[in-house]
Formats: C-alpha cells, sequence, structure tokens
C-alpha cells in the first residue's frame, strides 16, 4: 500500500466542498486548496475561502502547484474540462471528467437514459418565460428546472400556475432579458412514489460492494444507511447498472449520487443525477467512511477500493441563514464537535469561523451530521451537537432527519437488510467484508444461513 502521508493532493473546488480539504488531511502529508476568485474586479471576500485552517494551505493559483500535486481532486462539477486536460497529461485525477455533462445538461441525461434504457418521465422543453406561463397555465403537478447555471435558479414545484405566479414574476425580474432566451425542461411530477437514491462512487462504471443509501428532505435533512450493494433497493441498482457503460466511457472516477423516485408497481424514474459530492450527503460521508484517502487515491488510478465504514447509520441537518447570503455569518461552536460541523465557503480569522457571503440567494451554509449504530441514536446525536452550533439568524429543521427516516424504513421495508441477523449471517458478513467469499456466494450462503 502507498504511503499517503507522503503524498500531496491539490483540491480545485466553488467553495461548497471546502471541508473536503480538512478531511482528506488526515490522510494525506500535505492538502492544497483552491476556490476561484479572479475576475475583472476581485474581491478579497473569494480568496479568503478555505483560508485560516491550519489543516491544509489555501492557495491563490493551481498552476503554480501542478507538478507539486500527486493527486487532483474534483468535488464539484464546473471543472469536467480542465480534469480531462489533467488525465491526459497523465494526471492522477480524483473526478466525473466529462461525465458532467450527466449532471448539468438535463436533456442531454435524458437523451443518454433513453437510450440505455431507463425509464424517463414525462418532460417538456420550453424556450422563454412567456411560453413556461403558458404551459403552466394548463398543466399542473410540474417541476421546473434548468441545464448548466444553477445560478440563474434552482429547481421548484408548480403545482399549480396560481400558487406559483410571484415565483414568475420574480424570476422575470431576476432574469432581465435572459427570459426571452431562457431554456426550461418541465418534468411532470411522478405522485404514488417514494424517493430514494444511491449515494457513493463509481470507478469506470463499477460499484464498490458497500453502499449508503438514505432520504433527503429537499435543502433541511437527510438520514442514509451502509448496506450491501446488492441489497440497495433493485430500481435504484438499476440506473446506475445501466449507466454503466457512460461511466467507464467518460473514464468516470468519483463521487456519484442519484435521486430515483421509485412507484409502487417496480418502476424507476430519477429525476436528478449529481456527478459530484452531493449535499447532502457529502458531508456525512466523509465522517462515515474511514479510508476516503485511499478510494481517491486508487480510484483515480482506475482501482476500486472498498470503503470501510465507521458506523452502520448517519444522519445529516443543514444550517440555513437568509442572512448569511449578503453578510459575514459568524458561527460559533464548541471545538470537540468541529468535526460534526460542516461549513461551506468558510474562512478562518483569529480562531474564529465565518462563512463567506456568496451573494447567491441560497441560505444554506452547512451542515450538521452525526453516525450511529442505530438510526435514533444517530439522529439524537446530530440533534444534540445542532444544539450547541450557535450564530445569528442560523435555523436548523431538526425534525426533518425524523420524516427523512419514516420515507427510508418504507423503502427498506422488505430489505434483507432490516431484518435481524443470526451469527451465521454475521460471519458470513465478516467474511464477505474480508474478500474471502464473493457477492454471489455470499448471496448463496446468506439464504441458506
Amino acid at each position: 500500500m502507498t504511503n499517503l502521508k507522503t503524498k500531496t493532493v491539490l483540491i480545485i473546488d466553488n467553495g461548497i466542498f471546502v471541508e473536503i480539504a480538512r478531511r482528506l488531511a488526515d490522510d494525506f502529508g500535505r492538502v492544497l486548496y483552491f476556490c476561484p476568485w479572479t475576475n475583472g474586479y476581485p474581491s478579497s471576500r473569494g480568496l479568503l475561502i478555505g483560508a485560516g485552517d491550519d489543516k491544509f494551505e489555501r492557495v491563490a493559483d493551481p498552476w503554480t502547484h501542478i507538478d507539486e500535486a500527486d493527486l487532483f481532486v474534483f468535488p464539484d462539477v464546473y471543472e469536467g474540462a480542465l480534469q480531462q486536460f489533467l488525465v491526459d497529461q497523465g494526471k492522477r485525477v480524483w473526478g466525473c471528467r466529462l461525465g458532467a455533462e450527466l449532471e448539468l445538461d438535463r436533456i442531454k441525461q435524458k437523451e443518454i437514459c433513453e437510450k440505455l434504457g431507463i425509464e424517463v418521465g414525462p418532460f417538456k422543453v420550453l424556450k422563454g418565460l412567456d411560453a413556461l406561463r403558458e404551459y403552466l397555465q394548463t398543466n399542473e403537478d410540474q417541476f421546473v428546472k434548468i441545464s448548466n447555471t444553477r445560478g440563474d435558479m434552482e429547481t421548484f414545484h408548480a403545482p399549480t400556475y396560481e400558487k406559483i405566479e410571484p415565483r414568475l414574476d420574480e424570476l422575470e425580474h431576476s432574469l432581465g432579458a435572459k427570459k426571452k432566451i431562457m431554456e426550461f425542461i418541465v418534468e411532470k411530477g411522478i405522485p404514488d412514489a417514494i424517493e430514494t437514491g444511491y449515494d457513493g462512487y463509481t470507478i469506470d462504471g463499477k460499484f464498490p460492494r458497500g453502499a449508503i443509501v438514505g432520504i433527503e428532505v429537499k435543502d433541511k435533512a437527510y438520514v442514509g444507511r451502509t448496506m450491501r450493494y446488492s441489497e440497495v433497493p433493485e430500481q435504484v441498482r438499476s440506473v446506475n447498472d445501466k449507466l454503466a457503460s457512460a461511466f467507464k466511457g467518460y473514464g468516470y472516477r468519483g463521487f456519484w449520487s442519484t435521486e430515483v423516485r421509485c412507484s409502487k408497481d417496480g418502476h424507476a424514474y430519477p429525476i436528478d443525477f449529481t456527478a459530484r459530492q452531493g449535499s447532502p450527503p457529502s458531508e456525512l460521508y466523509q465522517n462515515m467512511i474511514t479510508n476516503l484517502g485511499e478510494i481517491m487515491w486508487y480510484g483515480a488510478e482506475g482501482i476500486l477500493i472498498e470503503p470501510e465504514f465507521s458506523a452502520k447509520w448517519g444522519a445529516e441537518v443543514l444550517m440555513l441563514s437568509e442572512w448569511a447570503d449578503k453578510n459575514w455569518q459568524h458561527v460559533t461552536f464548541p471545538q470537540e464537535i468541529r468535526d460534526n460541523v460542516k461549513l461551506r465557503n468558510y474562512t478562518v480569522i483569529d480562531g474564529e469561523h465565518y462563512v463567506v457571503p456568496q451573494l447567491s440567494g441560497m441560505p444554506e451554509i452547512g451542515a450538521v451530521v452525526a453516525t450511529g449504530d442505530t438510526a435514533e441514536q444517530a439522529i439524537s446525536e446530530c440533534k444534540r451537537i445542532a444544539k450547541l452550533v450557535e450564530g445569528y439568524y442560523i435555523e436548523m429543521p431538526l425534525e426533518s432527519m425524523d420524516d427523512a427516516l419514516k420515507d427510508l424504513r418504507e423503502v427498506l421495508k422488505n430489505s434483507r437488510s432490516e431484518q435481524p441477523q443470526t451469527k451465521a449471517h454475521r460471519d458470513l458478513e465478516t467474511a464477505w467484508k474480508a474478500g474471502k467469499i464473493s457477492d454471489k456466494q455470499f448471496e448463496k450462503m446468506s439464504a441458506r444461513a
């Protein structure tokens, strides 16, 4: 095994995933972190993201460190071409490469899904806000999305035109002249289905035998648990498996998350792909996966390393502050819970943590995470820790974790992983984790145990 303490990692991020630099500092000898900050009139605000943390180095220019880096880590999606350039130069890269289009280009995403036999729900492509208004006036229960530029707008639900008209008025003002040419993807809601998904990583279309499956309450909370990949709900697994050839074509070696609407009659409709660290739950699996450094180091080379988990269950609640979007958000917490507090776009000044204002209209400033042997333990601990975090106008929807668990129980109720295990089952699982028996052998022997 390679001694990672002799290696240098260069992380190229956009500020949301700065905490991955702290986590990788536990595994590697040196961690460099870069976040873009230049434009025609640059501000020191952007240059400060990631600065001041004593576990890693904030760099102003990644190109001056290209030859120093043994591994390049891209936790976000907007640098696919740069990733591919580095790969072509023989560099070791952890990231989605040009597979970013699976998340960013929603129309091409649907074309790829249809080609690979993945079910796609009803959708319509509309050009211009006037066309969007006209369509929503006669079509209810629609989800409105765009490709590529999340800063223009986030996905929103339009149950009826009357209920969403104020949002369209606001959008008309914010888009300005772009309202005439903006392309919208409008998807019909999929009722009577439970939304779940996969959270983990893939190496050239291969998936590890260990997985995390969870439920997100949108923009509020997440609860997930570890299990064997073979026990992931079949509808969720089928989406991944059908995408395997696309992943191989991209040379995809990085994080991958899905959101899948699983209907009662067995259909699976992917509604969103995340070709990067998901948020949530990447903040959580930074703590749940103990060998993250090895996974990235060898994964970048094309070698699939199995995850080692610190706990069976994990819970995450988002930290929200409308104030922080335009103002410096001071966040305080006891040092002993630092690894449970995951901040976005943060800097450390005189030992104090601040979230740097982003002027993006987004209230999310981070998350609090916790793990446990049971779901109840993880959620209880997350609630306890969250109450120790303070800051002006910070809100955390703690009860949303209970809602997430309720839905997750529904998804997993027929899973063997939820049934009581005998000693024979536990011994088999230990042998499987150690690689002494294959997946097929495990399934066959487990059925007999």
